[in-house]
């Protein structure tokens, strides 16, 4: 019976173990419908590619030739037999080539979204960890906050007891108080949208560390970033469907072949003939057909050139913004980091005058609701320094997802 609880027990503590990592926890992400719905994308594409290089279906031949109206058969005339063939169309190989790699980049291309997507979600899931973080470091400095501000209230009351005019802080206070039980309320319908969030991209809401955001440079170039690799694969696209319109213009090519069964008569011995016809096929109408359509891809190309375009200058522009909100962000952290430290010298000499007599307990109380706001601040500056960092970092290209990105 002990070896069973024992083993129960390793197994059911391993279990917890692995469902409190973050690693585990991407694991799920990269389940997530989003993700499993580009990758399918990416497989159709695949898949088409492949149907592309293949050949029409080939058609069977059975009939009759030169059957005489009058009397039916097979063995009066001699032009009269039974036929059996088949006829096989054959596509010009560079024209299923094109639309075959044209399908291979559009694979390519949701693959590339697909990693995209995964970045974005484990962005949004460090960020609501870090917002969760931030929301219970609040929770408690707020109940914090109301419980200096009650022992301030009843010490200012005491004074006002002994004939001390502090109305006006008691009003003050009331307000601020107010402030404070407002943010706590506010502060629930807030978790419950970030536990929310956790049950869209998780499916529960997890125990685990916060996980280190990577502190990553712009790159040197601008184009290694998911928005405008992805717009390169439309070009890429484009220039394919270039190469199958211009290839339209190339011969397509046929055979077929015949088997003509032939009976014996009166008039004919019987014997057998075969026919094999092989078909190229010109480009007559071209104006009409394929000149129409190599225009349309010349211009496919074009707009897919200018989006490029568009996007590397919007996501430049992008790019450098992130890059100062959350440099900014830092600097943030670093002030109040220092703030924080002269408070607690504050309170020291506070609590050190109060000791001595030489002032009330409303300084202390005060400092130390003050350093509580700076602890407040802070912990708004990290969440928000890890938002925009992961938000940051999503958009970057690693060196071994550029290894995959490429196969």
């Amino acid at each position: 019976m002990k070896i069973i609880i024992t083993i129960f027990t390793i197994f059911f503590f391993t279990n917890i173990a692995k469902a409190e990592d973050f690693d585990s926890y991407v694991n799920k992400l990269k389940e997530h419908p989003a993700i499993e719905s580009v990758l399918e994308n990416s497989k159709k594409y695949k898949n088409l590619a492949s149907s592309e290089m293949g050949l029409p279906d080939p058609q069977l031949i059975v009939g009759v030739d030169n059957v005489p109206v009058s009397d039916p058969s097979f063995n009066q005339f001699l032009p009269t037999a039974k036929v059996y063939g088949f006829r096989q169309q054959i596509p010009r190989y560079s024209l299923r080539k094109a639309k075959s790699n044209k399908q291979l980049v559009l694979s390519k291309k949701q693959r590339l979204i697909a990693n995209y997507s995964l970045n974005r979600l484990k962005a949004y899931f460090i960020s609501s960890l870090y917002e969760y973080d931030k929301v219970r470091k609040l929770e408690d400095i707020f109940k914090k906050q109301i419980r200096y501000y009650l022992e301030l209230e009843n010490n200012l009351r005491g004074r006002l007891e002994s004939g001390k005019s502090v109305y006006g802080r008691l009003s003050e206070m009331d307000v601020e108080k107010t402030e404070i039980e407002q943010k706590l309320n506010d502060l629930q319908v807030e978790k419950t949208q970030i536990e929310e969030e956790f049950i869209n991209l998780v499916g529960e809401i997890p125990n685990i560390e916060l996980p280190d955001v990577k502190n990553n440079n712009l790159p040197q170039n601008i184009e290694d970033i998911y928005p405008i690799v992805i717009a390169k694969k439309d070009i890429e696209s484009a220039k394919q469907g270039v190469k199958a319109a211009k290839a339209e213009f190339g011969p397509n090519y046929g055979v077929q072949a015949l088997y003509k069964d032939r009976e014996a008569g009166a008039n004919f011995a019987g014997d057998d003939w075969f026919s094999i016809q092989a078909t190229v096929s010109i480009p007559l109408w071209y104006y009409w057909n394929q000149k129409p359509k190599l225009q349309a891809a010349n211009h496919e190309r074009s707009q897919a050139l200018y989006s490029h375009d568009n996007i590397k200058r919007l996501w430049t522009k992008q790019m450098r913004s992130l890059f100062s909100e959350r440099n900014f962000a830092k600097a943030n952290i670093t002030l109040l980091e220092n703030q924080k430290e002269s408070m607690k010298k504050i309170i020291s000499s506070a609590k050190r005058s109060y000791e001595s007599g030489g002032t009330n307990l409303e300084s202390v109380l005060d400092a130390r609701i003050d350093k509580l706001t700076v602890e407040a601040q802070l912990a708004m500056q990290y969440s928000r320094y890890a938002k925009l960092s992961s938000e940051f970092n999503s958009h970057l290209i690693m060196e071994n997802e550029n290894a995959q990105n490429s196969n």
